[in-house]
């Protein structure tokens, strides 16, 4: 893996700062909103979350 797809993948305590919540609210978000990106799981004890995917997300809340 290249740096530059590591930094397009964030693990759970990234991706919860880079949208400005906790890891509990990262988790809450992913189980009740329907629209919310979905995790992609490495391995049994790794998950990450695609940066784009959480961008558009964030763009799609805007007001």
């Amino acid at each position: 893996m290249t740096t530059q797809q590591h930094s397009e993948n964030l693990r759970l305590k990234e991706a919860a700062a880079f949208i400005g919540v906790s890891k509990p609210t990262l988790w809450r978000l992913e189980s009740q909103d329907p629209d919310f990106p979905k995790k992609i799981r490495i391995s049994s004890r790794c998950c990450v979350f695609r940066k784009v995917d959480l961008q558009n997300w964030l763009k799609s809340k805007e007001v």
